[in-house]
């Protein structure tokens, strides 16, 4: 076999080739996010990618953050209402929400955008994701062309592009740039490391760069620390057994892990006014349907138009989609082919046909960064599998013992706060499909040197795959996405509409109650458990009369909030009355009800989802008799959908009646 050594090239004319490159690759990515979303980009606050579920939560908190004045800080007061909630546990993104929350105060003009400018941040991450692939691949010395191909397919095919989709949203971990910015500049490390170059800058880079990607989601907390410090580890390690200076290196690495949780989890720590109240673990950790799948790396979605030879007949839970595409797997396949003829050629006496390369030796940079890279992202690809892996469809149950996790549970609950096991699998596809991208480049190039023009026309077809994946992606994406925006008319005529289009009593209400009442965010295993999830319809219909009235709701769909919270507000609902905790928070202006009848006629979502939970149910039951009881006057009737008006008797005025209301 060959060898290739893939030294990167140098000069003027690498420089101004490289510049040329990167527009090109620039260019073709920004023309496939305009055709691909150009309803949603050309036409700023009508559309939004998804309209229900997580995603519509996210863009409530997010509208409703972006309206409040500055002067209420990080607490999002939008929903939850007396409490509200900080925006860290609201998935919007807080590196990109609070700067955006200033913008949008300092010109009231944009206000209409904020939604509009938080999409195209995300959908802006393809873009940079095309820049820095290219780069990687180039210092790869994967050639050229293929460099092109990929730096603009490969964001498009990533585990996290798909929460673009028509799923549950989670937007913030669709941001491809949060892993692929810490991967570019850790190559960087690694190369001027090896040259004797100086590297803090490159420390400084990368330090900056994982914080910011834990600012986005904090899930990267937990994904880039757990890679770099596999990375640093294992790097170290290869230095020491090889007799070179080491102990810098890990000195170093050390300080980063170090600095990167102080400037992220214990700046929240200092933050969250609530840290003391929220639970240490989190419920839903290991689920089977959070967990990663072997079978998703080979089975790709409907809208593949090429589908590979063995794929998996059930569904794929949207958490553990991590389709490799067609160029991978029938790469791999490929692979497999040619080293079994060679192999048989090798076994009859035959001449080594070369149809493979070589790997270049150890020293050589790009493979050590590679070899490193999927070395490390071994430890998460195990811990994402869960703490037990089940058998003969749970027949049997095989303990785990490699997952990291699993030990770390032993010693603490907060570990289940990465519940969703499955995203840590995400370092693994990257550097799999990274290192099998460098190994194509290689194999290319032994084709063209050998001048096997039949097998350099092989890879070539591989590389088209990865086109016609594309093609099929963004075809799903501009079709399954770019939805009407629930939170801004024609959405919101129905709300406006209930409440009358002369609306106009700003100041006159201090929230909305809707009734069936939901609360979800709480932990199951804290009793009395009294989280409530909403049926999306009724949930995006409470959030419109929110964004119109501009009222907080008393409901709350989130994460992690303290369950007395919840006890509280479904105290509302008792046989003997209000929780007076609730009641001693609320102020003597009237509540906005909002009453849905559906759901105590017909629609049975919320008694199937509280038949386990007595208590929950009863208090569900109870909520229209709540209305004859607290004497509330109906302002408006449509159909099933019905306003009251409610005066709470507050505590300060039990003795003397009902709380004076305020003058209209």
């Amino acid at each position: 076999m060959t060898s290739f050594s893939s030294g990167p090239p140098a000069g003027r004319r690498w420089a101004a080739h490289r510049l040329a490159l990167l527009l090109v690759a620039g260019l073709l990515q920004l023309a496939l996010l305009l055709g691909t979303y150009g309803k949603l980009l050309g036409h700023p606050g009508r559309y939004v990618l998804v309209d229900h579920a997580d995603c519509a939560s996210s863009y409530y908190s997010l509208a409703t953050f972006l309206r409040q004045p500055l002067r209420q800080g990080l607490l999002e007061h939008g929903q939850n209402y007396p409490f509200g909630e900080y925006i860290f546990f609201t998935d919007i993104a807080p590196l990109v929400s609070v700067p955006l929350h200033g913008l949008v105060q300092a010109v009231p003009a944009l206000a209409p955008y904020g939604l509009y400018l938080f999409e195209v941040f995300i959908l802006a991450g393809l873009l940079l994701s095309t820049l820095l692939l290219l780069r990687i691949l180039r210092r790869l010395a994967v050639p050229a062309w293929l460099a092109l191909v990929l730096s603009v397919a490969l964001p498009w095919l990533g585990p996290q592009t798909s929460r673009l989709g028509p799923g549950v949203g989670h937007l913030a971990l669709a941001y491809t740039p949060a892993l692929l910015g810490p991967l570019w500049l850790l190559q960087g490390l690694h190369r001027a490391r090896r040259a004797g170059q100086p590297t803090g800058r490159w420390w400084m880079g990368l330090g900056l760069a994982a914080v910011a990607a834990t600012w986005i989601h904090f899930y990267y907390l937990g994904i880039l620390g757990g890679w770099l410090g596999s990375f640093f580890g294992l790097w170290a390690l290869r230095e020491a057994l090889a007799g070179r200076p080491w102990r810098a290196l890990a000195g170093r690495a050390a300080a980063l892990l170090v600095a990167l949780a102080a400037a992220t989890f214990g700046l929240l720590l200092v933050l969250d006014g609530r840290r003391a109240e929220r639970p240490v673990g989190s419920g839903g950790y290991d689920w089977i349907e959070w967990r990663f799948q072997f079978t998703t790396l080979f089975t790709g979605h409907a809208f593949h138009k090429v589908r590979f030879l063995l794929e998996r007949v059930g569904g794929v839970p949207y958490e553990s989609y991590t389709y490799l595409g067609a160029f991978v797997l029938y790469g791999l396949v490929l692979v497999g082919v040619l080293a079994v003829v060679s192999w048989r050629r090798r076994q009859r006496g035959l001449p080594d046909p070369a149809l493979l390369p070589a790997l270049p030796p150890a020293t050589d940079g790009s493979r050590e960064f590679v070899g490193l890279l999927l070395l490390a992202s071994l430890p998460l690809a195990l811990a994402a599998l869960g703490e037990t892996i089940e058998v003969d469809h749970g027949g049997y149950v095989v303990t785990n013992y490699l997952n990291l996790f699993l030990w770390v549970h032993k010693l603490t609950e907060r570990i289940t706060q990465f519940r969703a096991l499955a995203r840590f699998i995400w370092p693994f596809w990257w550097a799999l499909v990274l290192g099998f991208s460098w190994y194509a480049g290689l194999a290319w190039r032994q084709a063209r040197a050998t001048r096997r023009v039949w097998l350099a026309g092989l890879w070539v077809g591989l590389a088209a795959l990865a086109v016609v994946d594309v093609l099929g992606s963004t075809r799903y994406y501009q079709v399954g996405t770019q939805l009407e925006n629930p939170l801004a008319g024609p959405r919101t005529n129905a709300a406006r509409a209930l409440l009358g289009w002369g609306w106009r009593a700003p100041g006159r209400y201090q929230a909305i109650l809707p009734l069936p009442f939901y609360h979800s965010g709480t932990e199951s295993f804290e009793q009395p458990y009294m989280g409530v999830d909403a049926e999306d319809p009724f949930a995006v219909r409470t959030y419109q009369l929110g964004m119109v009235t501009g009222l907080p709701l008393m409901a709350h769909h989130g994460g992690r909030a303290p369950s007395y919270q919840a006890r509280e507000l479904m105290g509302l609902f008792r046989p003997e009355g209000p929780d007076p905790a609730l009641l001693a928070r609320l102020d003597p202006r009237p509540i906005l009800v909002y009453l849905d009848s559906t759901y105590y006629t017909g629609n049975t979502f919320y008694r199937d989802q509280l038949r386990d939970r007595p208590d929950a149910l009863a208090l569900f039951n109870r909520m229209p008799a709540f209305v004859l009881e607290q004497h509330m006057r109906r302002l408006a009737h449509e159909g099933p959908h019905s306003l009251y008006e409610w005066q709470p008797v507050l505590p300060a005025a039990a003795g003397g009646g009902r709380a004076a209301p305020v003058p209209r």
